[in-house]
């Protein structure tokens, strides 16, 4: 039985599959299978009176027909069509032969009959067309029927058997009766089932229609489903009220406009684009592409930014009123740098090749002064008049801004031919005010420029200022005007690499010491002076050069602290080995004013007590820090703690006399220039009386460095110094060398190297 629903498709799955060919399949199989079992007795029947007639021919015919319906059947397999087309043709064959071969007409016009079926079977495979060519065709046998009273005779054979009438009622009964209405219920079967489940789908479609109405309604946002030509086809609620239109909208283009005009289906079919209402132009809107659906059509979203363009319009006109604030300084009214460098690119631009442009940094002097005598209100007002005047003496097409603090700079262009750049830098020099008068106080003006010269508009304003800059460091009070020397500028890049290689060698303590004697009159050694030496990649940087730019970049403190952990490491050792000489630390000043340091150096006498007899310290008389207050207290404390102060360079610095009443210093180091000038020189031999004698006065010890020849000895030795120092003892040498020396004599003479058992090589 299951076998024979699959094959007739009577099965669940078929019966749910509302899909024309498996259905069409499923009629084909019932007719066919239902006709052959129903007409195999009349074949039979029919076959056996026409055997007893010796009617062969209706043996033939009856069996070809059911040998046609199996064909039939068979094709249905896999050619539900070509089945189809069978039947058809089984149909149209029976029905002839009924209305052209039985002599009985009344019989014959039955045939007529059957062949009426053939629209209702070509309907249901092969649609309305083929129906209605056999509604047509059919016109012949209904003639046939109407205007002939007799049957045509074709053949000399009759096809009339006794039971005729029996087989030809029985077909039509059962092909009208069993066939057909098993056909049109497996069709109606199909359509109340297809018919209940398209009911369920369109109540599932309604309610997904009514969601994704409400959902389309009440997203949230402005919503529009549009043509790909512009066409709107929906808009919620709240785009209408966006849009300003009650009823639908018909096009986007009639509603919204561009800057650039209409909108157009090519612009709001991208990410987004900013439009206006065409109604409202003050009105603005941002549409926004959300997707591009199955069917071609698209999803918009609307916005309105109309406060959000309000709003970056306020911003642009504060950012307008910003970039003038930026770009000029607001205590003269003058451009700042900015605008400065701004309006240089501009006039740079414009320079033809006979100009040149001339860039000029001015500084105003003595403004710091100014300020702490008359208050800060003085200097801003003194600046402000300098401005005014300015701008009043210079070109009109000059330039003229505020670049920073007491700094101004000038941008002026000039023809090649008529004035060269020095004429015009001490042009305007002159041409600057010389006295400016605040509330009745005539202020005189001192000014030092840094100047540059661009004859190329490829030079850069910012370059050109960066050279102005090195220039102004160049100038002086007795030299104000210093133009831009390459020169300058390379050494001052050489000497900002030579720091950087110095802060390397502190960390990586590269640094070396060599130490110098200090003797007696008569040579015996007592002491050394600790000295740095400096030899990056195998070439040798002088210590004056090194020290100062230890100065000049701030690393004085942590030079300083490098050599004094030296000489502590060095005196540590001595002690061990039972060497007892005092080494000399120089210190520049600024480090004692250094909290860490001065800390660090107080740790290290309180940690070993021996240090502080041994620990020399030098301070630099040149350096203007020696007259700094709490210098002067911390040398004090260091020399009631035990260190032997030294003032060096005497004579040479700030203010030396007062030197020897704030400063706590126990000795005097006599500067070697004073010693050079000995015997030869009678007035530095005077003040060298008066010196030593001050030093006795005020129980000081006195040394003298610079001492290279034999006859500066013996006169020094009768002025009363205690110590000597020079090259005519020793020049500064490696510790190694040194350790060698007293390793072999630890009271070596150095006055008598003969005597020594290691000489200097």
């Amino acid at each position: 039985m299951q076998w024979f629903r699959q094959f007739l498709r009577l099965t669940k799955q078929d019966l749910a599959s509302a899909e024309p060919a498996l259905w069409q399949q499923s009629v084909l199989r019932i007719i066919l299978l239902s006709g052959l079992a129903l007409v195999l007795v009349i074949v039979l029947h029919s076959s056996w009176q026409a055997w007893l007639q010796g009617s062969y021919h209706i043996i033939a015919i009856t069996c070809s027909f059911y040998v046609s319906l199996l064909t039939a059947l068979y094709l249905s397999r896999h050619h539900t069509k070509a089945g189809a087309v069978a039947l058809l043709g089984v149909v149209i064959g029976a029905g002839l032969c009924m209305s052209l071969f039985i002599d009985d007409f009344s019989l014959a016009k039955l045939g007529v009959i059957f062949v009426y079926t053939l629209p209702m079977i070509s309907l249901m495979f092969f649609g309305l067309r083929a129906a209605v060519f056999f509604m047509l065709l059919n016109l012949v046998p209904f003639g046939y029927m109407v205007w002939l009273n007799q049957p045509l005779h074709l053949t000399p054979w009759s096809f009339t058997l006794p039971d005729t009438a029996l087989y030809l009622h029985g077909l039509l009964f059962l092909f009208f009766n069993l066939c057909m209405p098993l056909a049109f219920a497996r069709i109606f079967g199909t359509l109340r089932r297809t018919s209940r489940r398209l009911g369920v789908l369109n109540l599932q479609l309604e309610q997904s229609h009514n969601y994704y109405e409400e959902l389309f309604e009440n997203n949230g946002s402005a919503t529009l489903l549009v043509h790909s030509t512009g066409e709107v086809i929906k808009a919620n609620g709240l785009a209408r009220k966006l849009l300003q239109c009650e009823t639908e909208p018909l096009r986007l283009d009639q509603l919204l406009q561009t800057q650039a005009g209409p909108l157009d289906p090519a612009h709001w079919a991208e990410d987004k684009i900013e439009c206006q209402l065409q109604a409202d132009p003050n009105h603005y809107m941002q549409l926004k592409h959300v997707i591009r659906t199955s069917s071609g059509h698209h999803i918009l979203n609307l916005q309105d930014i109309t406060p959000l363009k309000r709003l970056q319009q306020q911003f642009e006109q504060h950012q307008q009123k910003l970039d003038v604030w930026q770009h000029y300084d607001s205590l003269t009214s003058l451009p700042n740098r900015a605008g400065f460098l701004e309006l240089g690119t501009q006039r740079l631009s414009t320079l033809q090749s006979n100009q040149f442009a001339l860039v000029v940094i001015v500084r105003l002097c003595h403004i710091k002064t100014l300020n702490q005598q008359y208050g800060y209100d003085f200097g801003s007002r003194l600046m402000q008049r300098f401005a005014e005047k300015s701008r009043t003496v210079l070109p009109a097409d000059a330039v003229l801004a505020r670049v920073r603090g007491v700094k101004f700079a000038i941008w002026l262009q000039a023809n090649l031919n008529a004035t060269d750049p020095v004429h015009l830098a001490q042009m305007l020099c002159s041409n600057l005010p010389s006295e400016i008068n605040i509330d009745g106080f005539p202020a005189r003006m001192h000014y030092q420029f840094g100047l540059a010269v661009a004859r190329l508009t490829t030079d850069e304003p910012l370059v050109l200022l960066e050279r102005c800059e090195l220039a102004l460091e160049q100038s002086n009070p007795a030299q104000p005007l210093s133009f831009y020397d390459p020169g300058s500028a390379l050494k001052l890049e050489q000497d900002y690499r030579l720091g950087n290689a110095l802060r390397d060698a502190l960390r990586l303590h590269q640094l070396e010491l060599h130490l110098q004697p200090k003797v007696s009159p008569t040579g015996e050694l007592q002491s050394f002076e600790a000295l740095s030496r400096w030899t990056p990649n195998g070439e040798v940087v002088t210590p004056d050069r090194f020290i100062a730019l230890a100065e000049q970049q701030g690393i004085i403190v942590q030079f300083s602290r490098c050599v004094l952990q030296q000489a502590v490491r060095l005196l540590q050792d001595w002690q061990e080995r039972g060497w007892v000489y005092p080494v000399a630390v120089n210190l520049a000043g600024p480090e004692l004013l250094d909290d860490s340091f001065f800390a660090e150096l107080m740790s290290l006498g309180a940690d070993h007590s021996w240090l502080t007899s041994q620990l020399q310290l030098e301070i630099t008389e040149t350096n203007i820090a020696v007259q700094h207050p709490t210098l002067h207290k911390r040398l004090k404390a260091l020399s009631q703690y035990g260190f032997s102060i030294s003032i060096d360079d005497f004579g040479t610095g700030h203010s030396s006399l007062s030197q020897l009443v704030d400063c706590a210093a126990d000795t005097l180091k006599i500067d070697r220039r004073f010693v050079r000038a000995v015997p030869q020189d009678s007035r530095t031999v005077r003040i060298l009386h008066t010196t030593v004698q001050l030093a006795k006065t005020l129980d000081l010890k006195l040394v003298a460095e610079g001492v290279e020849l034999d006859v500066q000895r013996r006169f020094l030795q009768t002025l009363g110094c205690q110590q000597l120092q020079g090259y005519l003892f020793s020049a500064p040498q490696p510790i190694c060398y040194w350790q060698r020396l007293l390793s072999q004599n630890p009271t070596p003479n150095l006055l008598h190297p003969e005597s020594m058992q290691f000489q200097p090589t």
